[in-house]
């Protein structure tokens, strides 16, 4: 069976798997209510009871309604059919509760039975959403727009907003690019669009950011809406081809001053390490490598057993590193003005010794009603980080490469490394020296701020204008004093500092109106927006020292680098926005964008992006009225175009190189003739223009049994066409024939086409809840024409017709056991000319690898040879979420994982290689040997003159993984508790990050960064945390 019908299959299995659970679960559910009822009917007569039925205003019955009597523990939930029995006790008042309706309180005094009506909160039915310049119920939404509350943000410890989003939304895909403190985040959204920048635009109540939104406290956010569809991201035209995340944060409202105050400590340690040799296990290795190759020995090797141990280098590079976090919020305020404001700070210390983060962060929001008609509003977001990095490839590599012979220290107590014939003990540096002493911290500095006023001329009609300002600041200073560590030896000290300065500035002015005229409602929005962005930096560097007590750059004796430059653009942009709806079953959203940018020649600098989009509510239909078991079902269709103009701002204009010289000759041995000239090393294309990307989207919301079910169902089509690619230049340009510097020409087309599935349930309701989350998202990707020559980086390909970087070397077909094997079959390059003139030393021998003859016009293994090895991009990603509650009590488990997706372990290229004096793996401890003794690793011999370490399908791995990656449990104190301290409420909670994982990959963690690329990452933590939430 193949691997993709292996896929397939799995892929059918699980889907019935959780169909069957789901059923079950509900049936069961559903069984337990009528036993309940029946049993409770049939206790009657020796303990009181009421009995009854619970409605809608409409006279349908409610099903799963929470019925208890008041002041008790006696609760039951209403069947099938709206009924219930519940024990009265000596209670007296009945408390009915459904989402979606107002709970009621009805006296049951000498009663033995009661009907009772919920009436819909039509509130809490129109969920709001942000939809981009402007708002709108989640009922009358056309597009496919998903959300997330801010209370699911927090329960991760990450100081990441983004990474808290990972799983928790289908057709988005959050991969961890690394663990240290406050480590990197990639997104996609839909898959990915373009082998460009596939970031997705970022709107921070308003503004659209150019930064990101690190930098924003988790604890902050109200609500996430990500908009996937064209007809939801069309209204950011040019900037909404990747997907939009819009992010609200925590605002005004009118009531009594609220004090909240949260605290939580943590621990965090390794998830996992590495197994290295240890010095007899090395030692061995060693001596077979040398004697494979016919090389002279290591003399410290010659009895391995002798050398025990050795050095450990990786334990003491880590350490189980404490983190808190601290936050604290204030709102409240009056009809005529409101306010929220909260502080935090988040200290983090790395896992890998002297590694930390530490952030602080104000956010503060200010709404005054100054008119009856006029409302102004103002926002400002700030963050101070400072960090201490390490710089994690050397560190890990260098401590992986060093030799366990080697000891940590000299004779004298200093640092020690590795001394004599390199061949023989090693060329790494110490690791431990450098993580104590090297130098490498960066402090940043972020403002947000924005400030709108609205008047409502007349009554729906409303103009607003919004100003706003993101400024940024990073710094950077890295110091490396002069060291001897064994051979390595720096006689200098280095020095590098860099800072950068950004900002950004918007205009947006619209003009709304909304009415409704009987069973018609109509929104009309049209606007205007303007955004300029610059960015300025400059970095330096020097080395020496005249006193190393002194560290400041300008003591420097000799300058080695200064550089900078600056990067700016401007967008002006026209949008308007129709949406129609009749009686709530027929929907009609129509938007309009036209973009005029800075970063294209005068003939494309407008781009032009519309949307269409419809609904249609089919459960609000008459014929729908004798189907009560199915409470929503709605149908939405979409396309849109949109555009991304994530590229470089001066692509339509050629690049000078200003510091050029050319040599006219020399004459009669006079020196040579320089001349300095300006020239452009990198053409331009002036007819350059956005990548334009349309989509479909069909999509199907179902809400069943009065919502206890929710799913839906989102099939799109994503074409990026014009999509941006190097073209070559002729060698008689005169500029620059390296790929990089090919000038972009709009010649390329990809194809991302997928399924999103998300699916909530409210398994059991009353004193023991239980809802479950699922989503899932399956998404193929493909690049239909690129226009120019493949592009290979690496192992990772481009190229007509495959997914984006797909990897590509040779498929490894086996290990020969013996000299017949070798000369059977195709030839490997080395491979000597007949039995007889076969040297091992140097020639393809027993115990080496064949790789499978892929070209078969020929019958040499070489690289024609080469294929499609692999594909970085899953299958299908998904997160699971089960929340419970008993009483006071909460715990929820949140999963999280991806299928189908490959990683190259470049990590066991080195440390499996067998080839050079870099430890390895105890994985090599299983390496032939002899016939019969090995058939996946292979032997170990100096230099591998068969290039088994050749990029190959031996390093590629499955990168699936399940991962529980939160586990919850609280637990709510009641008032009779707390009431007397003044507190109002009081939670306590331990929460555990990346608790366990399950997959077959060997490296540290499967989350490698979005193109499945291992080159050594910064380890995953795991982490434990206790906190309390009060408030006041």
């Amino acid at each position: 069976m193949t691997r993709e019908r292996k896929r397939k299959r799995v892929i059918r299995q699980c889907g019935l798997i959780v169909a069957m659970a789901l059923f079950s679960l509900q049936q069961a559910d559903m069984m337990a209510f009528g036993t309940q009822v029946r049993s409770e009917q049939s206790g009657a007569q020796s303990q009181q009871f009421i009995s009854g039925k619970v409605v809608s205003a409409s006279g349908e019955p409610i099903i799963g309604a929470t019925v208890q009597i008041k002041g008790s523990g006696n609760v039951t939930v209403t069947n099938m059919n709206g009924d219930f029995s519940v024990r009265t006790g000596t209670g007296s008042v009945l408390q009915v509760s459904y989402v979606g309706y107002h709970p009621a309180e009805v006296n049951i005094s000498g009663k033995s039975a009661v009907n009772i009506v919920l009436e819909e909160n039509t509130k809490a039915l129109d969920e709001v959403v942000v939809v981009g310049y402007g708002t709108m119920r989640r009922s009358d939404v056309t597009g496919a727009i998903a959300s997330v509350k801010g209370a699911e943000l927090t329960k991760n410890a990450t100081s990441n907003v983004v990474q808290s989003l990972a799983g928790k939304i289908s057709g988005v895909q959050v991969v961890q690019n690394s663990g240290a403190p406050g480590g990197d985040v990639s997104i996609l959204i839909r898959g990915v669009g373009t082998i460009n920048d596939a970031s997705p635009l970022y709107v921070i109540d308003g503004v659209p950011v150019n930064g990101g939104m690190w930098y924003i406290n988790p604890a902050d956010v109200e609500t996430i809406d990500v908009l996937k569809d064209a007809s939801a991201t069309a209204i950011y035209g040019s900037r909404g081809a990747n997907g939009v995340v819009i992010v609200t944060t925590k605002q005004a409202r009118e009531g009594k001053t609220e004090i909240n105050l949260d605290y939580s400590y943590g621990i965090q340690k390794t998830a996992k390490t590495f197994n290295m040799m240890n010095a007899s296990q090395y030692a061995s290795l060693h001596n077979d490598m040398r004697g494979n190759a016919g090389l002279s020995l290591n003399p410290l090797f010659s009895d391995p057993g002798s050398l025990g141990k050795g050095t450990d280098w990786i334990s003491p590079l880590f350490r189980m590193a404490p983190m808190h976090k601290v936050n604290l919020s204030i709102l409240g305020g009056t009809k005529r003005i409101q306010h929220s404001t909260s502080l935090g700070y988040y200290t983090q210390e790395g896992i890998m010794k002297n590694s930390d983060f530490n952030r602080l962060t104000l956010q503060s929001n200010v709404s005054s009603q100054i008119l009856s008609n006029v409302k102004v509003t103002a926002n400002i977001n700030l963050s101070a980080e400072n960090r201490r990095n390490q710089p994690v490839s050397t560190v890990i590599q260098n401590a992986m490469r060093m030799l366990p012979s080697v000891a940590m220290y000299d004779e004298n107590g200093e640092y020690n490394g590795p001394t004599g014939n390199a061949e023989l003990n090693g060329d790494a540096l110490n690791p431990v020296a450098i993580i104590n002493e090297q130098s490498y911290r960066m402090k940043g500095f972020r403002m947000l701020a924005n400030m709108s006023a609205e008047w409502e001329i007349i009554k729906g009609l409303v103009i607003k204008t919004t100003g706003g300002a993101e400024l940024g600041y990073e710094y950077n200073n890295n110091y490396i004093p002069k060291y001897k560590w064994g051979n390595k030896e720096q006689t200098n000290t280095s020095q590098s500092l860099s800072s950068a300065y950004e900002e950004l500035y918007l205009w947006d002015n619209s003009l709304s109106y909304d009415k409704k005229i009987g069973k018609h409602k109509l929104n009309a929005m049209i606007g205007t927006s303007y955004q300029e962005y610059k960015k300025e930096w400059m970095s330096a560097a020097g080395t020496g020292r005249a006193s190393e007590m002194t560290t400041e750059l300008d003591n420097s004796t000799k300058a080695t680098d200064v550089g900078g430059n600056s990067y700016r653009w401007a967008l002006m942009s026209y949008m308007a926005r129709l949406h129609y709806s009749y009686d709530n079953r027929y929907f009609l959203t129509a938007t309009f964008r036209a973009d005029g940018s800075s970063k294209f020649g005068k003939n494309n600098r407008f781009g032009y992006f519309p949307s269409f989009s419809t609904a249609w509510n089919i459960s609000n239909e008459e014929f729908m009225k004798d189907v009560p078991w199915i409470s929503m079902l709605k149908l939405r269709l979409g396309y849109g175009q949109t555009g991304n103009q994530n590229i470089d701002a001066y692509a339509f204009a050629d690049k000078l190189e200003v510091n050029g010289v050319y040599n006219f000759g020399s004459q009669r041995g006079f020196e040579s003739n320089l001349v300095s000239l300006i020239y452009p090393y990198k053409l331009s294309n002036p007819s350059i223009k956005w990548e334009a990307v349309e989509q479909y989207n069909v999509g199907l919301d179902m809400g069943f049994l009065n919502d206890r079910i929710v799913a839906s169902v989102d099939l799109y089509l994503k074409n990026t066409n014009d999509m941006l690619t190097k073209k070559p230049v002729p060698q008689t340009s005169g500029t620059s024939l390296e790929q990089e510097d090919w000038p972009p020409v709009n010649i390329g087309k990809v194809r991302n086409k997928g399924i999103e599935f998300t699916l909530n349930t409210r398994n059991f309701v009353g004193q023991f809840t239980w809802e479950t989350n699922l989503n899932m998202s399956f998404n193929k990707n493909e690049v239909l024409k690129l226009g120019g020559p493949e592009i290979l980086n690496g192992i990772s390909l481009i190229r007509e017709g495959l997914p984006i970087n797909s990897f590509y070397g040779f498929v490894m077909g086996g290990i020969y056991q013996n000299l017949d094997q070798v000369f059977t079959g195709p030839a490997m390059e080395n491979r000597a000319a007949d039995k007889a003139s076969h040297d091992s030393k140097v020639n393809t021998s027993p115990g080496d690898i064949y790789f499978v003859n892929v070209n078969d016009n020929d019958n040499v293994i070489n690289d024609l040879d080469r294929t499609v090895i692999g594909n970085p991009q899953p299958d299908f990603i998904f997160g699971f979420n089960n929340q419970f509650g008993y009483k006071n009590f909460d715990l929820s488990l949140f999963f999280q994982g991806s299928y189908g997706n490959d990683i190259w372990n470049g990590v066991r290229v080195s440390h499996e290689g067998m080839e050079s004096a870099y430890n390895q793996f105890t994985s090599t401890l299983n390496r032939w040997n002899g016939e019969g003794s090995s058939h996946t690793m292979p032997r170990a011999i100096y230099a591998d003159p068969n290039r088994n370490n050749r990029a190959s399908t031996r390093w590629v791995e499955d990168g699936s993984y399940l991962r529980l990656k939160n586990l919850t449990f609280g637990y709510t104190f009641t008032q009779d508790w707390i009431k007397r301290a003044g507190v109002k409420s009081l939670r306590l909670y331990l929460s555990f990050d990346n608790l366990w994982t399950l997959t077959n990959y060997s490296g540290l963690d499967p989350e490698v960064g979005l193109w499945g690329l291992d080159y050594g990452i910064y380890p995953t933590c795991r982490t434990y945390m206790f906190g309390a939430s009060i408030k006041f």
